[in-house]
């Protein structure tokens, strides 16, 4: 009876080390990122926070395609060598290829900002809030962009949006404080 329960128990193990891979692809990147800012609605240390919201960048950062996936990733390139201009051209070429593609607009909005063209930054961050009205970071980046335009108001109702994506992270907090005090 006992070399049955073990076999049982090891046969169990096995078929889940086999069958988790495939489970875990049969799920969708919007599955993938459901879960995860999920996770992000529980009490959790700052390196965890870290952890799942880096995890949920990198789903947003895939493309539909190889060779436009390859293109995104040298954007990188640019903006480290501050050619903030090729950087958009290039950005904005990825954009017309898929203009679904959540990472372009955020990476050009941050672009945008980075050249001081704080209206087309404003413009791609509400971009890619209509592909995801979850996006944290971009939500981040548009407080600072509204912030940055004395639209304090405005800046607060994001940051307020921003809580509710993530509840425990405390420079949110305490970003929404210091505007109530200076509106």
């Amino acid at each position: 009876m006992r070399q049955i329960k073990l076999y049982f128990i090891s046969s169990l193990f096995l078929l889940f080390i086999f069958l988790f891979p495939l489970i875990a692809l049969a799920q969708t990147n919007t599955e993938r990122v459901d879960y995860l800012l999920g996770q992000l609605q529980e009490p959790l240390d700052y390196e965890s926070q870290q952890e799942i919201k880096g995890a949920i960048m990198r789903i947003w950062e895939v493309s539909k395609s190889a060779e436009l996936q390859d293109k995104i990733n040298k954007i990188g390139y640019f903006i480290n060598l501050r050619q903030y201009q090729g950087a958009e051209d290039f950005l904005t070429e990825i954009i017309a290829e898929q203009d679904d593609f959540l990472d372009a607009y955020y990476k050009r909005a941050i672009v945008h900002y980075y050249q001081g063209e704080i209206i087309e930054a404003e413009a791609d961050l509400y971009r890619t809030l209509a592909l995801e009205s979850r996006h944290f970071d971009a939500l981040k980046v548009l407080g600072l962009v509204l912030e940055k335009q004395n639209k304090l108001s405005e800046a607060k109702n994001v940051y307020t949006e921003l809580h509710k994506i993530l509840p425990y992270d405390e420079s949110v907090m305490e970003k929404i404080q210091n505007l109530e005090k200076s509106i």
